[in-house]
């Protein structure tokens, strides 16, 4: 028999329960290297998010597989909330299409926390090439196809598909030099061993600042209001516009409690004003979406890029 008494105990016990969560650091694991454009946008928001929920919020790189190691990794953890995957289109829409045979199903094993940013994507080569703006680019191109290198990510990184779709519509052909993550890359770039990558801007800032990397276009339907001197890439005559996004996900069976604390800290971050400026900044657009929309929203773009994938015929190595 319960007692007034217990259920008095109980009562008080209750807000202390709900309030236990997180009880110890959360780990916000990340598929690819310090430095890529995953690690960029998502170390000041977890920083914040560390502030809000007032337990650090730690950052780690298992880079590899495109993210896909990062990502059998949590399909295995324990669910408890405590360690959380930040991913990109690469990771939460793109890795199905290149990888039918995954052991992970990102719509079977996780569910969305929040959508954090949308995201153009910018073109930019280096300093070297004789070119100045998009168009000239394209023509210097066409004029000398596969004489000149991209540097990406890796083969079916979400870089490497931002590229060939760019690729097949402004009719250009370079040769793929893949890299073990957009920092190698990058590094390429300025080295001279490739000519041209595609990626957020936020990776390109420091060199683009230097002098070292030149922007032409961006991918967004507008211009972007950091970058107002930057043009679209359907303003130079190609006809080719796309967003990626960056998305917070959790194992599949987080308990929905704890999932919606963690929705709701994101929600109350990106709507800072001091992180909506940092991330036009950084070249992206805070723009959070909860948890179910981000699932919706994954589903959607595993069908578009799948059928991308099977047109071009991309081999994942």
């Amino acid at each position: 028999m319960i007692t007034r008494r217990a259920l008095g105990l109980c009562a008080l016990a209750s807000p202390a329960f709900a309030q236990s969560f997180p009880d110890r650091p959360i780990r916000m694991v990340i598929g690819y290297p310090a430095g890529g454009g995953v690690d960029t946008v998502g170390r000041p928001v977890m920083q914040r998010l560390s502030e809000r929920l007032g337990v650090p919020v730690v950052v780690e790189n298992r880079a590899g597989a495109n993210g896909n190691i990062a990502m059998e990794y949590m399909a295995r953890i324990e669910p408890d909330g405590h360690t959380l995957f930040l991913g990109d289109a690469g990771n939460l829409g793109i890795t199905h299409a290149l990888y039918p045979n995954l052991a992970f199903d990102t719509q079977r094993d996780f569910v969305g926390v929040a959508q954090l940013t949308a995201g153009p994507s910018v073109i930019v080569i280096s300093a070297a090439v004789p070119a100045r703006t998009h168009a000239e680019f394209v023509a210097l191109n066409r004029a000398r196809p596969r004489e000149l290198n991209y540097g990406s990510a890796g083969i079916g990184s979400g870089p490497h598909l931002f590229y060939e779709s760019w690729r097949r519509a402004a009719g250009v052909e370079l040769t793929h030099v893949p890299y073990r993550g957009t920092g190698p890359a990058l590094a390429g770039l300025l080295a001279g061993d490739v000519q041209l990558m595609v990626g957020n801007y936020g990776v390109f800032r420091g060199a683009h600042d230097a002098g070292r990397v030149r922007v032409l276009a961006i991918s967004s339907e507008a211009r972007h209001p950091n970058l107002p001197d930057i043009p679209t890439v359907r303003e130079t005559g190609v006809d080719w516009a796309l967003m990626g996004f960056n998305g917070v996900i959790a194992p599949a069976r987080i308990p929905p409690a704890r999932r919606q604390l963690l929705e709701d800290a994101l929600r109350a971050v990106m709507a800072e004003p001091a992180m909506v400026a940092q991330m036009l900044s950084l070249g992206s657009i805070a723009a959070f979406t909860p948890g179910a929309a981000l699932d919706a929203h994954m589903r959607e773009q595993r069908a578009f890029w799948t059928r991308l994938v099977r047109e071009a015929n991309i081999q994942a190595e």
